[in-house]
Order: C-alpha cells, then sequence, then structure tokens
C-alpha cells in the first residue's frame, strides 16, 4: 500500500514536472512567434512610413529639378528678365527630414537627399542675390562703367546657371536611382520597360 501510494505520488509529481515544462516551453514557442509577428508588423509599418516620407521627398526633388531647368531656359534664352523669380522649395525636406533620416538605413541616400536640398537652398539664395543686385544696379548711382556692371552681371549670370544645372543634373540622378515610375515619367526619364 506504502509502494502503491509512493509510486502514485512519484508518478503525479513527475506528470506536474513534465506539465509545467512542457506549458513552459509551449509558452516560450508561443511568446518567440508572437515577437516575430509583432517584429514584421512593426518593420512593415516603418516601410510603409518610409515610402511616403520617400514619395514626398521626391515630390519635392521632381518640382525643384523642373524649376532649375527653367532658369536655365531663362538664363540661356534672348529675353532673359533682369528679375527673376524662382520657385524652389524646401519645405517638404525640412518637415519630414528627421522622420526620413530616422528610417532610411541607407547613409549614401540620406547623404545625397541632403546635399540635394543644400544645393536648392543654395540656388534660392543665389537667385535672391540676383534680385537684389538688379534692383541696387536699377535704383541706386553708379560709380562702376556698363562695361563694368555687364561684366558682374555676366559672371553672376554665369554662376547661376552653373547652379542650375548642378541642381537639375543631381535631381535627374536622385530620381533615376531613387524614384518611382511616377516621379521619372513627371521627368521625362524613359522607363525600362519602355525602352525594350
Amino acid at each position: 500500500m506504502f509502494s502503491e501510494m509512493a509510486w502514485s505520488f512519484i508518478v503525479q509529481t513527475l506528470s506536474g514536472v513534465v506539465a509545467v515544462f512542457v506549458g513552459i516551453w509551449l509558452a516560450l514557442i508561443f511568446e518567440r512567434r508572437r515577437r516575430a509577428e509583432d517584429a514584421s508588423e512593426r518593420e512593415a509599418l516603418q516601410q510603409a512610413e518610409y515610402e511616403r516620407a520617400t514619395d514626398s521627398i521626391l515630390g519635392s526633388v521632381v518640382k525643384n529639378t523642373a524649376e532649375a531647368k527653367r532658369l536655365l531656359h531663362l538664363l540661356h534664352g534672348t529675353h532673359c528678365p533682369r528679375l527673376l523669380h524662382a520657385d524652389l522649395e524646401t519645405a517638404v525636406w525640412y518637415a519630414s527630414q528627421s522622420h526620413f533620416t530616422s528610417l532610411c538605413r541607407n547613409v549614401d541616400q540620406r547623404v545625397i537627399f541632403s546635399q540635394f536640398f543644400d544645393d536648392v537652398r543654395r540656388l534660392s539664395a543665389f537667385v535672391d542675390f540676383r534680385t537684389n543686385l538688379q534692383a541696387q544696379l536699377a535704383t541706386q548711382p553708379r560709380d562702376a562703367s556698363e562695361a563694368e556692371i555687364a561684366a558682374l552681371m555676366s559672371d553672376v549670370d554665369q554662376h547661376l546657371a552653373a547652379l542650375s544645372e548642378d541642381l537639375r543634373f543631381c535631381g535627374v540622378l536622385l530620381v533615376t536611382d531613387h524614384g518611382k515610375p511616377v516621379h521619372k515619367r513627371l521627368m521625362g526619364i524613359q522607363l525600362e520597360t519602355e525602352s525594350a
């Protein structure tokens, strides 16, 4: 009788211990699977946020590149206006820069977008400089000869054209490398499927 009770106790104890270990093992498996699913879901959400931020920024790249091209056309045209207006914008970049850089894992991509918008800012400042210079020349008495002023304005326009061409070229590269088909079509870049 004692041996039966001892045997029953040992069986119940062992089955309880085995049940606890099996329960812990199953709980760990389910927890690991839940964490993997949560990580996968988080990754998908971050990727979607990254895509939205990149789309907004690329839209701004397309707009600024078109504006740089328009400036080049004006500067190389026969009737370049004395007072230029450039509709360059950096608001999208500054509004989404920190979010984009926190989501973008490619350092080179972060750098090239940052450089592009730094070039946009630089071009915008130089357009303002040219406009202010033209306004000052028109409103203030001058000590310089007309030839000196013409040479100065020619140099300013050449520098402005170089800045515009650099921005246009960088914009085309950015859209070619990172843009979606819609961005490429807006830039007039032929898609690979269209060229075949």
